[in-house]
């Protein structure tokens, strides 16, 4: 019971916000964990911190940081506070409960730790400002690193280390877990149904805007630079978790391949560099902020901008031609994240690194900086007194509230259904501002949102991607495995136009635990070799090093029944899975939570089913209701007017299509649904069904030298 009286504790101490436990503590005490029922408490005192933090320190071995604290140093620091976190719980004999939860709450600004911790993970001055910072810090006044880059993952679950600190979780019979392999290759085969209703361009949105919310910080082998092989023989980076390959693998085995590469996520830092277990580290803003376009780093911001007439830097590839301009190039680092087939071929520089995954990400990016720089162009004509900053920041602001709004009014009610919508909190207001921005929701996205429910998308995954003509007619398709880092056919002239007309035509896959080969045997394939790696593999194993319970764990987290034998998983998803569940797993604790979330059936009206529809909901909550520049929003300097913020409600993301590409005449209402002649027809890009965004209501007619002067209060 001392667990419950931990997170008591727990609750106490977060009442008392970020400072720390509650003050009646003795003197020199960082943290009390009380004995139950009989016995004395346990002080675990400050002296004893600071002695662990110094051992794991010297064992570890922390080089000074010189300059800028990058990720490498984040990775080395996070190590060392878990493996001081280690030597506490062997010194005090503290169960995992009271690792999870009672280690942060002590105040590591008392303690040596302080001085390691870089600047951003201390608490800055905040300001009330028009716009977002860069990093989002100051979205939450009084948690100002809430939702911000470089901050460690939120977590809806204590995480289940196998030794309650940082080993992968175990099975509960304290034996391994089955190999990530031999699950997906039972589990989830290519079966190749096909959706009835969704587009791959909903596929493509999804993976837009997981890159907007969530970056872990990998593993960089420290001579090389490059990803750790682990596989190769010789002596393995620390970080490398290599998945076995069984013997009689169908695929596999014919390539005599018996190790798929795996490396483990940098270790991650908390606020003020906090103790507790091993935690996985965002690079980039938890919110929806259209990060993807302007990126949450100001050195990469920077390099993005012209800073002239607030446009973003874009290629003209195509001028001559009269067409629209390419992302520009990544001439730094240039191998990073791309594959090229010689030295004077280049990938796609973003406000992502990982732009270049898929051509049709490179794609969707593509549209929304040739957006910004359309909508930027308007405003300097509306507000000609405007300096680059300001054109810059507002046209942001309002790509930003697209972002946000074509998300929760198309691509959300297709994956999660208008009844999981309603009991979230998740469908928009038709007019009028949104009164429901609470203080106390963190927006941070959670580890179990990101290493499992919404990876749900890799199962929509197609084997091809088709391009179609403006006329609506399949013109060709390229292999999925070719498309992935290689994004060089928007260089040929009339091709992206080609890749939207494709994106908005091609069905997507069926929603279940079905995988296509391209990803399941063929994923990142370099040229010339016949395989690559496994992504459903992949997702487990992130999964499980990530300290994700077990499905039955999150069943219970949503208030479902828990599953005590396997039979009991019968009519919740197919019997073959049940199946290959009770086959390789020891006990239905064991389950995989993304394996086991993309096998239930659907929800009614939904594409997921009612795991990851509640741990999907609960995470676009906090995404609407934690975010204080959310964009219906009102009574705050960022505060649209009412009359912008009817003109962003207009808005489609087949809007963006027409006004951004360079020859498409007519598309379907909802870019994300197939067509169809009664629910959903294809429209004139010119007719009033798709309204433009009039900036006529940004004009700023009391000549202020930026828009902060007109925000409505209420």
């Amino acid at each position: 019971m001392i667990a419950l009286r931990v997170i008591t504790l727990a609750s106490v101490a977060l009442a008392f916000g970020p400072q720390g436990p509650p003050a009646q503590y003795p003197q020199g005490c960082a943290l009390i964990i009380p004995a139950y029922p009989s016995g004395s408490d346990t002080c675990v005192t400050y002296e004893a911190v600071n002695a662990a933090f110094t051992q794991a320190r010297d064992r570890v071995g922390l080089p000074p940081v010189n300059g800028k604290f990058d990720t490498d140093a984040v990775g080395r620091l996070g190590t060392v506070v878990h493996e001081a976190s280690r030597i506490l719980a062997a010194q005090y004999g503290l169960s995992k409960d009271a690792i999870a939860n009672g280690l942060p709450l002590i105040d590591t600004t008392k303690t040596v730790i302080e001085g390691y911790c870089p600047p951003f993970l201390m608490t800055p001055e905040c300001e009330v400002s028009r716009y977002r910072s860069v990093t989002a810090t100051c979205n939450n006044i009084e948690h100002p690193h809430w939702g911000a880059a470089m901050n460690g993952h939120h977590r809806f679950l204590a995480p289940d280390f196998a030794d309650g600190i940082s080993a992968p979780r175990a099975s509960v019979t304290k034996k391994p877990l089955p190999s990530a392999r031999l699950v997906s290759s039972y589990v989830h085969s290519d079966d190749g149904f096909h959706d009835h209703a969704v587009t791959i361009l909903l596929v493509a949105w999804g993976q837009f805007i997981d890159h907007d919310i969530t970056l872990s910080a990998e593993t960089k082998d420290h001579t090389t630079g490059k990803t750790p092989k682990c596989c190769d023989g010789g002596t393995p980076h620390e970080n490398c978790l290599p998945i076995e390959i069984p013997a009689n693998d169908h695929f596999y085995a014919q390539y005599k391949q018996r190790c798929m590469n795996f490396v483990r996520s940098q270790a991650g830092l908390r606020y003020n560099c906090r103790l507790g277990p091993r935690n996985t580290f965002n690079q980039i803003s938890s919110i929806l902020d259209a990060g993807t376009v302007y990126s949450n780093g100001e050195e990469t911001q920077e390099k993005l901008r012209t800073f002239k007439g607030g446009q973003l830097k874009m290629l003209p590839v195509f001028e001559e031609q009269g067409m629209k301009p390419l992302l520009p190039l990544k001439l730094d680092e240039p191998d990073e994240g791309c594959i090229r087939p010689s030295e004077d071929v280049y990938c796609f520089l973003a406000g992502d690194p990982r732009v270049n995954e898929q051509t049709i990400l490179a794609m969707v990016h593509t549209l929304f900086v040739r957006n910004h720089n359309h909508l930027a162009k308007q405003m300097v004509e509306v507000n000609p007194h405007w300096n680059d900053e300001t054109v810059f920041q507002e046209v942001r602001h309002i790509n930003a509230a697209m972002v946000q709004h074509i998300t929760y009014n198309e691509f959300l009610p297709m994956v999660l259904g208008k009844e999981v919508m309603q009991r979230h909190g998740l469908i928009l207001e038709k007019n009028g501002y949104f009164d429901g921005y609470d203080p106390l929701t963190n927006p941070s996205v959670a580890t179990g949102f990101t290493s499992a429910a919404f990876r749900f998308g890799h199962s929509l995954l197609p084997s091809t991607i088709e391009r179609w003509s403006k006329s609506h007619r399949y013109v060709g398709s390229q292999r999925l495995s070719e498309m992935l880092q290689q994004p060089y056919d928007l260089y040929k002239g009339g091709w992206a136009d080609n890749y939207i007309m494709g994106l908005i035509n091609q069905v997507a896959q069926a929603l279940d635990n079905s995988m296509t080969q391209e990803v399941t045997n063929h994923l990142f394939q370099e040229p010339g070799k016949k395989w690559g790696l496994d992504l459903a593999a992949l997702n487990i194993q992130r999964g499980r090093e990530h300290g994700v319970p077990g499905y039955n764990t999150w069943r219970d987290w949503c208030g479902f029944p828990k599953i005590y034998r396997f039979e009991d998983l019968n009519g919740i998803m197919s019997n073959q899975t049940v199946h290959g569940y009770k086959k390789y797993y020891e006990s239905p604790d064991d389950i995989d939570l993304w394996s086991a979330g993309i096998a239930e059936k659907p929800l009614p009206g939904s594409m997921v089913g009612p795991t990851f529809a509640c741990i999907i909901g609960k995470q676009f909550h906090n995404f609407r209701h934690g975010d204080r520049y959310w964009y219906e929003n009102g009574g705050w300097p960022s505060s649209f007017t009412l009359e912008q913020l009817a003109e962003i409600r207009k808005m489609k993301l087949s809007r963006v299509l027409c006004d951004n590409s360079d020859n498409i005449d007519n598309v379907q209402v909802y870019a994300m649904v197939l067509p169809d002649h009664e629910i959903n027809p294809r429209v004139p890009c010119k007719s009033g069904v798709l309204p433009k965004l009039d900036l006529s209501k940004w004009r700023d007619a009391s000549y202020h030298s930026s828009p902060g002067g007109f925000a409505p209060f209420k």
